[in-house]
């Protein structure tokens, strides 16, 4: 302790000496040539200080605000969205919740092979980054192909009733006599389809999701976007 004391002290100490140096130097000096006089002699002095302030800043600002969990995420499998549709759901839906569209996720980018279902040129990571980001409570809502939507119950996954929530104007999907899903249209949603031919695409909310309030927004987001 007291040799961080001594050491604080010394550091002020070269701090007033600087001051003080530069203060003798430049007293029969204008304020432009003093400005010039510390940027030609203490340039270096200068950056390391701003060099530091800059590191505290950035350092502050990702332990505050880097971490930040999105306030609703929502992932679409082996279907292609381009990223201005997935912006578009992404705004709409903030507007819709009242919440920051920097806090709604909307991520497209997952394409696997699963069960059966084998597919070319995609990243497999997406299968054990989908299902543990399931288990982990991280989804609140999937876009999936009726066959992932059996194969993720297969693996343990269970999705939410929606007989509460107001599905007018989109057709549901029933799982042992419960609806838990809402069949999507293609048309202003999804480009094209990387799945079987003819086969349902489901929207439903895993039912370990941290949001459940948000989860009829959402839907009644999707469904104008379904009417329009």
């Amino acid at each position: 302790m007291a040799a961080r004391r001594k050491n604080q002290g010394s550091d002020r100490m070269i701090f007033r000496n600087y001051l003080d140096d530069i203060k003798e130097k430049t007293q029969e000096m204008s304020i432009k040539e003093k400005v010039a006089y510390v940027i030609t002699y203490y340039w270096y002095h200068i950056l390391i200080i701003v060099s530091i302030i800059a590191l505290i800043f950035f350092t502050v600002r990702f332990y505050l605000f880097g971490n930040v969990r999105p306030e609703f995420t929502c992932v679409i499998a082996d279907h292609a969205m381009n990223e201005e549709t997935a912006e578009q759901i992404a705004g709409d839906f903030a507007d819709m919740a009242g919440l920051d569209p920097e806090l709604v996720e909307i991520d497209p980018d997952y394409f696997f092979s699963y069960g059966d279902v084998e597919m070319e040129g995609v990243n497999e990571s997406s299968y054990e980054k989908f299902f543990l980001r399931w288990r982990n409570q991280e989804l609140d809502a999937v876009i999936i192909p009726e066959s992932l939507y059996r194969f993720c119950e297969e693996m343990g996954g269970s999705c939410r009733s929606l007989e509460n929530m107001d599905t007018t104007g989109l057709e549901t999907y029933t799982d042992n006599g419960v609806c838990t899903a809402v069949v999507l249209g293609e048309a202003d949603l999804i480009e094209e389809v990387t799945g079987k031919e003819e086969e349902k695409l489901l929207l439903a909310f895993p039912d370990n999701g941290r949001h459940e309030e948000l989860c009829e927004v959402f839907l009644r987001c999707i469904a104008d976007m379904q009417i329009k």
